[in-house]
């Protein structure tokens, strides 16, 4: 994960850094400007201040004459001393228990003495060390600011990408919409435009399918048709002991099987244009009912049983409902197919914390858990159909999103036909 590249981790971090030191270039200069500033103007008054006194007063005996050393110091805040040395010290900075001063040695110029000038500057650095403090906490506080702004700017750069991700991810060949280009920032609409070219071309192959399949499957059903009401007209004419009523029999019920094979093509041909039906959002309990209400009837005229039962009486969540009812009749059917008569078929609406569930149940023979019955010409041994029932059915769940399963009963004989909706998918469209 670490070798992989994040364009909008790497934009949050080139943002944070630059920012960063830039925030922290102009906080050494302004803190560096500030205390030059202070420290320079304070030592240029206070050489003012010591060569005034030295100038007008040449003579020390002058000064103690006109000054008092304490009036001076309450006016100045400066403390003067007579010391015996004849060089000039310049301007320089000592620490004292604590306290911080500038201190300076003038002679005076017609005597073996020198003023020695003493200036209390702790007030100017307890002033720089909370300017300094409060630099600090304006750079953490812009430190954090500059977090925040490049985690919002980053989102940004990355919301057009999310939404052609959140666009792709729930996009299948059930729902092939152009993304609408108004709502993305001008640098993507060429990306945009490119990949409504690539929906517009599988779009087109699909249909171009679609048409093969329904256009193949009409063609062969025309020459079937024929061979078979041939056939049927030849047996009416047939004599007792003719043995020709076997092979037309035969005939009959390979035309029969190719009819069950080319029905299916034509539901898959159907099935393919079904996904582009669009989504409606309804109460699919209410829906179901609905079904179950004519396959009840269906059941009855078999001898069959068939009840229903639902948890809830109203779950809303957008479908294709040809692409749905293509895999519950299929389900239904082959319930109503494999259970005996006398047998019961139920169907159970149920939820669980993921998945919202429909279970057809029959009291068939059950199932080989082992074999993949949904692929393609995959069919039991009991079965008549041309075994694309399943495989279609899987197909159309791909399409919607759902899941299908078929496993035994564990309570008695027969088998359980699941369809399954995803909460993630299906609540958060």
């Amino acid at each position: 994960m670490l070798s992989k590249r994040s364009l909008g981790i790497s934009f949050f971090l080139e943002i944070a850094v630059i920012m960063t030191a830039m925030l922290i270039a102009v906080t050494i200069f302004i803190s560096f400007f500030l205390s030059s500033y202070i420290n320079k103007t304070t030592e240029r008054n206070f050489r003012q201040q010591a060569e005034a006194i030295v100038r007008y007063y040449p003579d020390e005996k002058e000064f103690f004459k006109d000054f008092n050393i304490f009036n001076l110091k309450r006016i100045f805040d400066i403390e003067v001393t007579v010391g015996d040395s004849l060089e000039q010290v310049p301007i320089k900075r000592v620490k004292i228990d604590n306290n911080y001063y500038l201190k300076a040695s003038y002679p005076y110029p017609n005597s073996n003495k020198s003023i020695i000038l003493t200036k209390d500057i702790t007030d100017q650095n307890n002033l720089l060390e909370n300017i300094y403090l409060t630099m600090l906490i304006i750079t953490l506080i812009g430190f954090i600011f500059i977090l925040y702004y490049a985690s919002k700017l980053s989102s940004q750069l990355m919301k057009p990408l999310n939404k052609l991700t959140y666009k792709f991810s729930n996009m299948n060949e059930s729902i092939l919409k152009p993304i609408d280009t108004k709502e993305l920032p001008f640098e993507f609409e060429k990306v945009a435009n490119s990949f409504n070219a690539l929906i517009n071309k599988i779009k087109t192959s699909i249909n171009y399918r679609k048409e093969l399949y329904v256009g193949t499957a009409h063609e062969l059903k025309t020459p079937l048709a024929v061979m078979r009401l041939k056939n049927q007209i030849t047996l009416m004419k047939y004599k007792k002991n003719d043995k020709i009523k076997e092979t037309l029999l035969q005939n009959i019920e390979s035309i029969d099987t190719l009819n069950n094979m080319i029905h299916n093509i034509l539901e898959y041909g159907r099935a393919e244009g079904g996904q582009f039906e669009k989504p409606e959002r309804i109460n699919i309990i209410r829906f179901i009912a609905k079904k179950a209400e004519e396959y009840e009837l269906l059941a009855h005229s078999q001898n069959r049983d068939f009840i229903y039962n639902f948890e809830t009486e109203r779950f809303m969540i957008s479908i294709q409902p040809l692409l749905f009812m293509q895999i519950f009749q299929n389900f239904v059917q082959n319930a109503l197919r494999f259970t005996p008569e006398g047998g019961l078929v139920k169907i159970l609406v149920h939820t669980d914390e993921k998945s919202f569930i429909v279970d057809i149940i029959d009291e068939g023979k059950g199932i080989d858990e082992s074999e993949n019955l949904f692929a393609p010409f995959k069919r039991s041994t009991e079965s008549t159909g041309a075994g694309l029932g399943l495989f279609l059915a899987q197909n159309a769940a791909e399409s919607m999103g759902v899941q299908l399963t078929l496993k035994n009963r564990t309570d008695k004989q027969g088998a359980i036909a699941s369809i399954i909706f995803p909460f993630e998918r299906f609540l958060h469209q």
